[in-house]
């Protein structure tokens, strides 16, 4: 499984840095923070030439609301009802088209519009745009957006009902956007995580691509899935779905200024301060991330002074965490299906444990602390595992 950088605010110096470091990345474009459009190819150029690519999320998930920076381009809807909520979106789909040609997209994000209920009208628009993008897409891989509120995942006969549609859509992926259930980072609903990680696996089954955007490390078990890329970001709101952040123009977090560190091996963020407090109880060397994850971004935190009184910064702090996460993505796929369960049943038992030796000291992560959210994982892989397990393993 690949990571792909989510492209938020403040992110396009940095995404060049990690293509290069890396030796290239997959970035997926965002309209919102590259306007107007014809930005967008010389932005993408850059990135080809640090051996990056890119891919274009028109972010047309609420059409009819306004966010400023989106009005801008020439291809958002101006008034009233939207071609790409009746599926009469041709003209909307040759001006996406030529936008993907000027970028040299690796392929063709179609637009959708969060939906909140799964029925056959939503399938029949679906079915359309895929139609009308296939005439004008000059031959290119088509990927068709399934954007799906926060309650559509907690229903298994709606994701049912979606790998039944996706049998019929002309493309050749999908591009995977969910409203988390009760606005958490962190999802503490194990049926909610089982029906994602199944409705992935129903999708690959049937030969298409899935690539899982607006994700955080939660998601690492969608390896299991045979999913194909999840993509995240720096800061929250492109690691989690929030479909009011296309709505108007929302803070992107720029007023939270408190430095994070990612600490792999717990699959939890930490405030700096707190890293304070494990120098204090002499166990900080347990939260330096593995020789597999090691980075200049955070090894400073380490290096014998208080990591509050370092120059650690925010920056650092959102390439450390990307940079381990795209190693737990590359290290997540096995070679069968029982080997990559039981790598994930054990990554999760491991930060159990690492969590309770440092919450008895005291060092917590307050919302993005995994303790409560290992038996979360858990229980959703042991219900994928009997719903797929013996397919994925024959199939794998």
């Amino acid at each position: 499984m690949k990571l792909y950088l989510q492209m938020g605010h403040g992110m396009q110096t940095m995404c060049r840095e990690l293509s290069e470091a890396w030796g290239g990345a997959a970035v997926i474009l965002s309209p919102q923070n590259i306007h107007p459009t014809d930005k967008l190819a010389p932005y993408a150029n850059s990135l080809q030439k640090v051996r990056g690519s890119v891919l274009f999320d028109p972010q047309l998930y609420t059409p009819r609301n306004d966010q400023k920076n989106l009005k801008e381009h020439d291809y958002w809807p101006q008034t009233g009802i939207t071609g790409i909520e009746l599926g009469e979106c041709g003209e909307l789909l040759s001006k996406l088209a030529e936008i993907n040609v000027k970028i040299g997209s690796e392929a063709f994000i179609l637009p959708s519009n969060i939906i909140n209920r799964i029925d056959d009208r939503w399938e029949k628009i679906q079915g359309t745009i895929a139609d009308q993008a296939r005439q004008v897409a000059d031959g290119q891989q088509l990927l068709l957006t399934v954007a799906l509120g926060k309650e559509v995942l907690s229903d298994d006969s709606q994701v049912e009902r979606i790998i039944q549609y996706a049998k019929h859509w002309d493309v050749d992926g999908v591009y995977m956007v969910c409203e988390h259930p009760e606005r958490h980072y962190l999802i503490d609903k194990p049926i909610w995580v089982g029906n994602l990680f199944s409705l992935v696996a129903g999708i690959k089954r049937l030969g298409k691509s899935v690539i899982v955007g607006y994700a955080n490390h939660q998601m690492l078990p969608l390896a299991l899935a045979k999913c194909d890329a999840i993509a995240a970001g720096n800061f929250l709101n492109v690691r989690w779905f929030q479909p009011e952040h296309f709505e108007t123009r929302g803070s992107d977090d720029i007023s939270r200024r408190t430095k994070w560190y990612y600490c792999p091996q717990a699959l939890s963020e930490f405030k700096v301060v707190y890293l304070d407090v494990a120098k204090k109880a002499d166990v900080l060397s347990a939260m330096a991330a593995p020789l597999t994850m090691s980075n200049d971004y955070s090894k400073v935190l380490f290096g014998g002074a208080m990591p509050s009184e370092t120059y650690y910064n925010e920056s650092d702090s959102f390439k450390h965490y990307l940079h381990c996460l795209k190693v737990q993505c590359e290290l997540a796929s096995k070679a069968t299906y029982d080997d990559t369960r039981n790598a994930q049943i054990a990554q999760l038992e491991t930060a159990a444990q690492i969590l309770n030796g440092l919450h008895n000291e005291r060092i917590k992560g307050q919302d993005r602390d995994f303790g409560e959210i290992v038996d979360v994982n858990e229980a959703a892989i042991q219900i994928f595992d009997k719903e797929f397990g013996f397919a994925m393993a024959r199939e794998w």
